[in-house]
């Protein structure tokens, strides 16, 4: 669930890189390479803990996935079978579209969040003293 989870975000991550005009290879964190889009990998990882890992965890206590029924194992792995799937997408989405309160104490969707932090890092890049300030937990 992890790794579709952060496949899911990283994926978004890079549409919303590209639609900005961002180079996806030219990165800070994470080395780059024509073969791996390095940047949506640094700006995944303000966003690993609040969103993927607190949903899968809740998914977990909440006894909403079912290890016989929602998961394959195959070649020595866990998979996430259609089902597992549509119920991981599912409530993703909701929390995705959960309204929560900014630092200026307006309410605006997890969505907003991403599209933020790209707007910001673009601002740190084309203006460095403008320092980028990263996502944070409250």
């Amino acid at each position: 669930m992890l790794s579709f989870g952060y496949q899911i975000l990283w994926n978004h991550l890079l549409c919303l890189i590209e639609l900005q005009g961002l180079d996806p290879y030219q990165a800070c964190l994470h080395q780059t390479s024509e073969r791996h889009a390095a940047l949506a990998s640094d700006l995944i990882e303000e966003f690993r803990a609040p969103i993927i890992d607190s949903l899968v965890l809740s998914l977990i206590n909440k006894k909403v996935m079912d290890a016989t029924r929602d998961f394959v194992y195959r070649n020595s792995g866990c998979f996430l079978n259609d089902s597992g799937r549509a119920k991981f997408l599912h409530a993703f989405l909701q929390r995705m579209e959960e309204e929560i309160q900014t630092d200026s104490g307006e309410k605006q969707p997890r969505w907003d969040l991403f599209v933020q932090q790209v707007k910001a890092y673009k601002q740190f890049v084309y203006n460095p003293q403008m320092l980028y300030k990263p996502y944070r937990i409250y």
